[in-house]
């Protein structure tokens, strides 16, 4: 009787899980030479919160590229963790070898990231940009330009996941005799706890497919772990100086 009471309950705070939502907001900042990005996950019914942030993309030379500063906060946890990361042309170039390893060692791979875009649920998306080039001619070309590429890309993203309402898009020139540029993105998505482990599972098969894929998912992982322990112990190092 115990037993299949364990076994009961089991089924059912597994059944609670995977029916849960993952709600993810985004939010992005520009103004002319200020950047700022927010990510915040809610899961389990809100029980997990993690917060990353970006409060500040730094543009140095055309050979350092750009200079992230992040913090990511939990709520089980205490602190937040804060790091530096440089975004550059080799950097770039690391991430194109190591997403030509995964499609390389997955049967299928875009397949399988269409399949899972499309559990997606877009709830809610706004994207405001302020534009002027100080002069009214240009700056009315621009703004055509503009409205053009946002609805391109709505319009991609329309196919890929599921819009609950029409996105909010707007776009202002600015008639004065100064250079403006002013863009705010927020957007709200859930797909549930389910689909995710469902996509993990077709994931893996999909891996063990190819031969020695698993070996090359492997090998990208533990380099990886490599790479988010050197970073920690910088961050230990640098705090103590």
């Amino acid at each position: 009787m115990w037993l299949g009471g364990i076994v009961l309950f089991a089924i059912l705070l597994l059944a609670i899980v995977l029916i849960s939502n993952i709600h993810i907001h985004f939010t992005f900042r520009k103004h002319r030479s200020d950047d700022y990005a927010l990510i915040n996950l809610r899961l389990l019914y809100g029980l997990v919160r993690i917060k990353y942030e970006i409060p500040s993309i730094v543009f140095k030379n055309m050979k350092e590229g750009f200079l992230v500063k992040t913090q990511q906060r939990t709520n089980h946890s205490r602190g937040e963790a804060e790091g530096n990361e440089r975004v550059n042309k080799r950097k770039v170039k690391k991430w194109a070898k190591e997403v030509k390893v995964m499609l390389r060692a997955t049967d299928a791979l875009k397949i399988w990231v269409k399949q899972t875009l499309t559990r997606v649920h877009m709830t809610d998306l706004s994207w405001s940009t302020r534009i002027g080039v100080a002069d009214a001619a240009y700056t009315a070309i621009v703004t055509g330009w503009v409205w053009t590429m946002k609805s391109i890309m709505i319009g991609f993203l329309s196919y890929q996941v599921q819009f609950k309402r029409t996105p909010c898009l707007e776009v202002i020139p600015v008639w004065e005799d100064e250079m403006e540029f002013q863009t705010e993105l927020e957007l709200h998505m859930r797909i549930r706890f389910g689909a995710v482990f469902t996509a993990g599972l077709r994931l893996m098969t999909r891996v063990l497919k190819v031969e020695g894929g698993w070996r090359m998912w492997f090998r990208l992982l533990q380099e990886q772990r490599r790479k988010h322990k050197q970073k920690l112990k910088e961050q230990h190092h640098n705090s103590h100086i």
